[in-house]
């Protein structure tokens, strides 16, 4: 049997405390600013005018560097003959900035802290330009972040956060392990994200500090959420964050990398795919997550002309969103959501209309507004992340809401308003533990209790693994008398992502070169490869790529050289303020315990002559019954002490941990042959 608390302390040995306490000037701050620089920041206006610069905040800051050796500055980005460094307006919370040594100062540079790796990325070939999914591939739930390499230089694209799943035990939530890339700070100058949602911009407060704060690119509504992400993590202050228009054919001049964004239909406000074209002239084009939508509630149909055209350079690489593989036809448009959800309200004449959904569905709350206008009702918001997201759109200028169509959820605001008159939009349509949905059920929702007659509206699609929980909750809300309504029932919801045909679409519309199949599992990606062998694709040229491989496109004729070395692709949790791998010894420990529970065996002895003294002790949990439980004990503490005896005998100099370890060995064997069941045991001896 596996020896985990052996492991456990090897385990321990590679994260030392004090190389923490001590390091805390050299881990992150001083890995986003250079250590011998002076900067002077004034705020100025932006009067540039420059038709090849993108769009960008009206704030500029202009950086003036005291140290004349000042190149690789990552604050500085470079577009033609122009160069300034953009970052967003500093509010109230970044002025609060706390010091140093402070606790949330610390917390920051501790969760930053990646592990150490010996490995080191390939030579790359001159001229040649090499892609690498860093993750994104074989996984049931997308796990989001991408690399571009030429020459020296590196692009990232999206950086994914994922909740913990069940197996993770007392687990926040799992980031992907960079540790390989931290090395590579000075080459890594640009984060390119293409929308808001977590799984795409989750982890960028660990990843961004440890790869020392390099300049990030994205549209406005996404830059709305990332602020808000950065601002709670204290890392406004040290980012660099810039503005592009999707809507512009204007391309960025990246170094050695040309980079477009364009504008595409999803679930978040401006969505975008980006093209990039390396000096070597390899065009990479991705698709990320979208699909068409032909009557988008808020954004502009997909640019299908536009895509044609940038298609028309002569795509070397084209990525396509697999996760809508397994549907054939086409997705259903926004107009229907509008339409089903419209029918509900203006029938609705009794009890309240409680609709769950997405806090990034931005689209969806601007249909529920217009529809609650019309109709005379009033919205009330429920869950910190959708207050907090609806703001930022309604900031940004992405919702548009008349004065008092929608109000602060407080038993006082509800009491005057009649119930079939009022709309509650909430969180918690995958049963989150802790969502505003899920404290309704459970009758532990400070402004909400539900009653007979309450409608609730699952607005959304069930996330694989997620099931058993949905239905969980759904059962929760009927015993509660709460009619129930999912897409099952109405077209109350439409899914993100394209459909076999507008799979089809979008490969004949980029008629690429190499086509590579991405995000979710293999079975996912291999239907998505079928969709585009039918259409004439040949299979020779689809890329069937796992995490950590990679793949070289020689300059001129674009052929592809995949390497046989693969990164070490791994994945961290977070677990309150510390970060670990998530194969980690910590996590298997905490398994054991909730699936064979624990035994612990305390020896007193002698110092000198090592002779037990006293009763032994056992402190069990979970592991015996009431009614047997005396037997058991005597068994336990029969064993171990003839274990402890007989091997001191026989090894009286025997190291301490030695001991242990013996005796956890065979009180293991023991219990599992007599009793069938597999404790962890941790024995103790104290000496006297």
């Amino acid at each position: 049997m596996k020896d985990f608390l052996d492991e456990l302390d090897k385990e321990l040995s590679i994260w030392d405390d004090s190389d923490i306490i001590e390091n805390l000037d050299d881990t992150s701050e001083k890995s986003i600013t250079e250590k011998t620089a002076k900067t002077e920041t004034k705020t100025v206006i932006n009067t540039v005018k420059n038709t090849q610069k993108p769009t960008v905040k009206k704030e500029i800051v202009v950086i003036k560097n005291n140290n004349k050796s000042s190149e690789n500055n990552s604050n500085v980005t470079e577009n033609n003959n122009w160069k300034i460094a953009v970052t967003t307006k500093q509010s109230d919370r970044e002025n609060k900035k706390p010091q140093k040594s402070s606790e949330a100062e610390i917390k920051w540079k501790f969760i930053s802290k990646f592990p150490d790796t010996k490995f080191y990325l390939p030579a790359l070939r001159q001229w040649y330009t090499r892609y690498m999914p860093i993750w994104g591939n074989n996984e049931t739930w997308a796990k989001n972040m991408w690399m571009v390499q030429y020459d020296e230089d590196i692009l990232l694209i999206d950086c994914w956060v994922q909740f913990a799943d069940p197996d993770m035990l007392w687990v926040n939530y799992s980031i992907p392990d960079v540790s390989f890339l931290t090395k590579y700070k000075k080459n890594i100058k640009w984060f390119l994200i293409t929308h808001a949602h977590l799984d795409h911009i989750g982890s960028l407060k660990h990843v961004m500090p440890a790869l020392g704060m390099p300049t990030l690119y994205a549209t406005r509504f996404t830059l709305g959420l990332i602020r808000k992400i950065f601002e709670e993590a204290w890392l406004m202050p040290y980012a660099t964050l810039i503005e592009v228009d999707a809507s512009s054919w204007e391309k960025l001049k990246l170094w050695k990398f040309s980079v477009e964004f364009f504008n595409v239909n999803h679930s978040v406000p401006d969505c975008a795919w980006i093209f990039i074209e390396s000096e070597g002239g390899t065009k990479i084009m991705h698709t990320w997550d979208f699909k068409i939508d032909h009557t988008p509630a808020i954004d502009k149909p997909a640019d299908l002309d536009r895509i044609e055209k940038i298609g028309s350079r002569g795509i070397s690489l084209f990525l396509s969103d697999s996760t809508g593989s397994i549907r054939k036809w086409f997705s259903m448009s926004e107009k229907n959501v509008w339409e089903e959800l419209e029918k509900i309200v203006s029938n609705h004449t009794r009890g309240r209309l409680i609709i769950a959904t997405f806090s990034s569905w931005i689209s969806r709350i601007q249909q529920l507004v217009d529809i609650c206008e019309k109709y005379d009702k009033t919205i009330f918001l429920s869950g910190r992340s959708m207050v907090e997201n609806v703001a930022i759109a309604k900031e940004l200028g992405y919702l548009n809401i008349k004065q008092g169509i929608v109000k602060k959820m407080t038993p006082k605001n509800t009491e005057w308003i009649p119930p079939h008159k009022q709309i509650i939009i909430t969180t918690g349509s995958q049963w989150e533990e802790f969502s505003a949905l899920s404290r309704m059920a459970e009758w532990k929702h400070t402004s909400v209790e539900i009653i007979k007659w309450d409608t609730v509206i699952f607005s959304s699609s069930i996330v694989p693994g997620n099931e058993k929980s949905v239905i969980s909750i759904i059962n929760r809300l009927i015993r509660l008398w709460a009619n129930v309504i999912t897409k099952d029932d109405w077209e109350v919801h439409t899914g993100w992502h394209a459909f076999q045909e507008e799979q089809k679409i979008m490969l004949q519309l980029v008629k690429p070169k190499y086509f590579m199949p991405i995000f979710w599992d293999l079975y996912f990606r291999t239907l998505h490869k079928n969709t585009a062998m039918d259409t004439g694709f040949p299979e020779d040229n689809i890329l069937m790529l796992d995490n950590g491989n990679m793949v070289d496109f020689a300059p001129k004729n674009g052929n592809v050289f995949k390497s046989r070395i693969k990164a070490p692709i791994q994945e961290l949790v977070i677990d309150g303020h510390g970060m670990w791998l998530a194969n980690s010894h910590v996590i298997q420990a905490r398994e054991k315990m909730m699936n064979s529970w624990v035994l612990v065996v305390t020896f007193k002895v002698d110092k000198k002559t090592k002779a037990i003294l006293w009763h032994m002790k056992l402190e069990s949990r979970g592991l015996v019954y009431l009614d047997e439980v005396r037997f058991i004990h005597r068994l336990i503490i029969k064993k171990a002490r003839d274990v402890y005896e007989n091997t001191v005998k026989d090894v009286p100099d025997m190291e301490e941990k030695d001991l242990l370890k013996i005796i956890r060995i065979d009180l293991e064997k023991f219990l599992l042959h007599r009793l069938d069941r597999e404790p962890m045991i941790i024995p103790m001896i104290v000496e006297v």
